[in-house]
């Protein structure tokens, strides 16, 4: 498959519904431009897929909460995001899952926004019509959105917002933020995620079983990085030499591997290179335990993940591996956060989320050229620049 073809999965009904909405939208060309002057009451966030999206827009209405404590915000959500979005709130949540419902499901919960009369909404999507067309059709007064010029989304949003080639992706979220409360700081800093009780207990009881009390150094890696779009993997053996290399920071050192259950063989590969104490994460049940886990590490290495992400946002020093994707628009948030991307081979970047490219496999030469480029060495060097007192130097 050519790189520069638009790939995306949707059911029938989906495909055949935002077909239907490709041809009625209109270009926009009228459109408010201003924000509100006053911030709404009510307000309904709509994030469907994408854990390190959720993470950031998560943060953004946390910040609105905090500036506006009469705010509400409830949540249109996916099975996928519902956890990130709704933990520790007391949200409104309306849930719809793209890959069983169907139209009965989004006509029921379409009956129940349009009963809630919310005054504002946010589509942190980047390019749906479907949810674009959903709010339209929702009754709410003021639709913000993701909507470029040449873009029919446009048509549907009271205010549309750019999302310029090459903006950071929380830059483009705090803009859409801005709208309804424009005292927001575009120079934003993203929150910790909110985690209950229960679940820091969890993790500090798995700390307790696999990690233990003592002095030594915690490194978290996340060897995995889903289903699609495999050619982004990290190689299992370029893992264990660094674990290797900073082993020789510190003898006591325990590399906790995360992940899905699923990817355990990736840490079976990994403990049969690595020599030194490790300990397997993937059994922890729910993103609130993994981010209480991640919080108290002292590096978190990942390719692009939804861990990432939640590891820069918890504070954690992190380091985020790219190739296929571009760290302008993805690198981790968070002053303790940066990246390695270290390639030089002309298709890279070949994904781009921001119009729905997402090849179904690496079209080089060498398959995943451009993770291969990256070595242990440089994932050892940008760690320096955000481990806490200089334990690497």
């Amino acid at each position: 498959m050519t790189p520069d073809r638009s790939r995306f999965y949707y059911r029938p009904v989906h495909a055949g519904l935002e077909w239907l909405l490709a041809r009625v939208a209109r270009r926009a060309t009228r459109y408010a431009t201003e924000p509100l002057k006053e911030a709404p009451r009510r307000v309904l966030f709509l994030k469907f897929g994408g854990i390190g999206e959720a993470i950031l827009a998560r943060s953004i209405a946390e910040h609105l909460r905090a500036r506006h404590p009469q705010m509400r915000i409830d949540m249109l959500v996916d099975a996928r995001t519902r956890e990130i979005m709704t933990c520790e709130s007391d949200s409104r949540v309306f849930s719809y899952d793209p890959r069983a419902d169907g139209t009965a499901a989004a006509w029921g919960i379409l009956r129940a926004v349009r009963a809630a009369r919310y005054d504002a909404a946010i589509d942190f999507e980047q390019v749906s019509l479907l949810t674009s067309g959903f709010l339209y059709v929702s009754g709410i007064p003021v639709r913000v959105g993701f909507g470029s010029p040449a873009d029919r989304r446009r048509a549907f949003f009271s205010h549309p917002v750019e999302l310029r080639e090459g903006e950071p992706m929380w830059r483009g979220m705090v803009a859409l933020a801005r709208i309804i409360d424009p005292g927001l700081p575009l120079e934003l800093a993203t929150t910790r995620l909110p985690i209950g009780c229960a679940a820091v207990a969890r993790a500090e009881q798995w700390w307790r079983q696999n990690v233990g009390g003592g002095a030594g150094r915690v490194v978290a890696m996340h060897l995995g990085v889903g289903p699609r779009a495999r050619y982004r993997l990290w190689p299992v053996e370029r893992f264990a030499a660094l674990a290797s290399m900073l082993k020789e920071k510190g003898s006591d050192l325990t590399v906790v591997v995360t992940g899905e259950p699923p990817e355990r063989p990736l840490m079976d590969t990994f403990t049969s290179l690595y020599g030194g104490r490790t300990a397997d994460a993937t059994n922890l049940t729910s993103v609130q335990e993994t981010a209480a886990l991640v919080g108290r590490c002292d590096l978190v290495i990942s390719a692009d993940t939804g861990i990432m992400h939640l590891a820069a946002a918890m504070g954690a020093p992190t380091v985020g591996i790219f190739g296929p994707n571009t760290p302008k628009c993805w690198a981790p948030v968070g002053s303790r956060a940066t990246f390695v991307y270290a390639t030089k081979v002309p298709c890279s970047p070949c994904m781009n989320s921001y119009r729905r490219i997402i090849p179904d496999d690496c079209s080089f030469t060498e398959k995943s050229r451009c993770m291969l480029d990256v070595r242990p060495e440089h994932v050892l060097e940008a760690a320096r620049r955000v481990v806490r007192d200089g334990w690497l130097d």
